[in-house]
């Protein structure tokens, strides 16, 4: 059936236009001076190609780069095709055709499963599995439970079963059916939204469709090139504050809470035009407040009864006190972006950051309340600061292990750099080939999210088991990212397999989720990988560095991320 598309002056070249018609993805692209339809979707692992850019006369995908040549969809990496549509025009029109498909569908799974055919791990009566998985390092107990169960399992947390999945296989097909046929678990809206967050990370349906579009364009791969700036300057004031330390008789610091004031600086200024300076301030609030947050959405997720809603302890009334304070922050950053748009009525068109995208949207079309620009604005600062912060400290920890790995980084950033002490041109960092290796390796070994919690919309079958509607769904990702069946000698940390021409037998990033999948992976990935290049070559060009703890004292906490407790580095100049 021949279905309209658009004016032919809309699709331009080196631009990727999107429409979905009969329920299907699909983007058109002009090359050649000839306008072409393909998939919308990645056949690597989902992910929406709208989101990409166009490169070299290619279609890149925003997730892992696959790269799909404009003018007839091929990948020659992988040697695959995108599944193209014909084009035709009439006049100015751009017409496309959608085959009518009448295919069956044909139930392969000869004896069909559900739930309670499922391995279980040992529990207690009533309890269930709820006080191992409530004590403990929720991710790790997966892991553990997985050991002993398999991949597939189910477990019982008070009666309620919970289906939990470290099979990439099976997963895959949950990221790629979101948002139509899974959601995020309703306990997370459910929390989040107690809190006052309502933005683009608890978002469903055609919500999350208009929060995820802006989303998206404000962390496109070109903004992130234009962020360079930013991130420089901030690196310039790690630097200053590192090199303060360093000259103390007390140089010993905790890396993770260091490393939080420079990615809450980049991401205030990235996102709201806000600079909030903390690196220059000992005690900075706006960090004291982020710091309660996450641990608290955390713990009321998985906790059976909301307590807090009966009577408050002391850490609930701390908490409260911290999302009242961090709310008048975030309304200042809304107040002061509001007069800026006013005074400056471009800004509509052509916003400079991700909260006057937000109210120029708001006024265009009425698609966001109040309400929802400051819950966009919180989940941004939380998810900038923590998630990336977390990574870099978790590179940090595993370098100071292997030294020959810090010196194969600090001589490739000592070519690339200079006599500079910080990155001097965004075109640099292409050039950190091995610095991108080791964040690659860290990020495998330790995904800081390595859980994601997904409800099925209706009765449906994945891979053969059955899923009601309403079950839910825990997806590991770090036992597949670190196991020997995907990744040779996958416990030990080397970056090398990350390089072209490695000589691994099995290197396969297929089932890499650290950034997610699907058409929900995180858009913040190009702004994360840059930040950390930039961090980690100014740290190994600058300082040398120490363990001032025994390893076996940096301790694996999750609080809504995974990141590494107790983890204090001494900065010394480097000799």
């Amino acid at each position: 059936m021949k279905h309209f598309v658009a004016a032919q002056s809309l699709i331009r070249a080196g631009v990727i236009f999107e429409k979905k018609i009969e329920g299907q993805e699909l983007i058109f692209v002009r090359s050649e001076d000839t306008i072409r339809a393909y998939t919308g979707i990645c056949p690597h692992q989902g992910a929406k190609l709208s989101n990409g850019i166009i490169e070299n006369d290619s279609i890149v995908c925003p997730l892992h780069r696959r790269s799909f040549a404009c003018k007839n969809g091929y990948d020659i990496k992988a040697h695959t095709l995108l599944k193209s549509y014909a084009v035709t025009t009439e006049g100015e029109d751009v017409y496309v055709e959608i085959p009518v498909e009448n295919s069956v569908h044909v139930n392969e799974q000869v004896c069909p499963r559900e739930i309670q055919d499922l391995p279980q791990p040992k529990g207690l009566p009533v309890l269930g599995n709820l006080a191992e998985f409530k004590a403990g390092n929720k991710p790790a107990v997966l892991e553990k439970w997985s050991g002993e169960c398999g991949p597939l399992f189910r477990i019982s947390l008070m009666g309620k079963k919970f289906v939990v999945s470290t099979d990439p296989d099976f997963n895959i097909q949950l990221y790629k059916n979101r948002p139509d046929k899974f959601r995020r678990f309703g306990k997370i809206d459910e929390i989040m939204a107690e809190m006052g967050i309502n933005g683009v990370f608890n978002a469903e349906g055609e919500q999350w469709k208009t929060h995820r579009k802006l989303t998206a364009e404000a962390l496109n791969a070109r903004n992130v090139q234009g962020f360079f700036g930013t991130i420089q300057e901030v690196t310039n004031r790690l630097l200053h504050r590192w090199q303060q330390k360093a000259m103390n008789a007390n140089s010993i610091v905790d890396v993770q809470k260091e490393l939080m004031r420079f990615t809450v600086d980049i991401t205030t200024k990235i996102a709201f035009g806000y600079d909030t300076h903390s690196l220059e301030k000992e005690h900075d609030p706006l960090q004291q407040y982020l710091e309660k947050i996450f641990p608290a959405i955390n713990k009321r997720i998985t906790s059976p009864v909301p307590f807090w809603r009966i009577l408050k302890s002391k850490e609930d009334k701390a908490l409260d006190a911290s999302l009242k304070s961090l709310e008048q922050t975030i309304s200042q950053f809304i107040q002061k972006a509001r007069e800026e748009v006013a005074a400056h009525p471009e800004l509509k068109t052509n916003p400079e950051n991700f909260l006057q995208a937000l109210l120029a949207e708001q006024e265009k079309s009425g698609a966001i309340s109040d309400k929802e620009i400051y819950g966009n604005v919180f989940i941004l600062l939380l998810a900038g600061e923590d998630t990336t912060s977390n990574s870099i400290a978790w590179v940090l920890f595993y370098l100071l292990q292997h030294p020959t790995a810090f010196e194969k980084l600090r001589k490739e950033v000592d070519a690339v750099l200079g006599s500079n002490a910080v990155i001097g041109d965004a075109e640099h960092l292409s050039a950190l080939k091995y610095t991108e290796a080791v964040a690659m390796e860290t990020l495998r070994i330790k995904p800081v999210t390595p859980t994601l919690f997904l409800e099925s919309l209706e009765d449906q079958r994945i891979n053969g088991l059955l899923l009601k509607k309403g079950t839910t769904v825990m997806m590991q990702s770090k036992v597949a990212q670190t196991s020997d069946a995907y990744f040779t000698d996958a416990d030990h940390f080397m970056p090398e397999r990350w390089l072209a021409g490695a000589n691994m037998p099995l290197h396969n990033t297929d089932v890499f989720r650290t950034f997610g999948a699907g058409p929900r992976f995180c858009p913040g990935k190009n702004l994360a990988l840059h930040e950390m290049k930039m961090a980690l070559s100014m740290i190994v060009k600058n300082f040398d560095l120490k363990l001032a703890v025994p390893v076996a004292e940096v301790k694996e906490r999750f609080a809504f991320t995974l990141f590494p407790e107790n983890l204090m580095i001494e900065i010394l100049p480097r000799k």
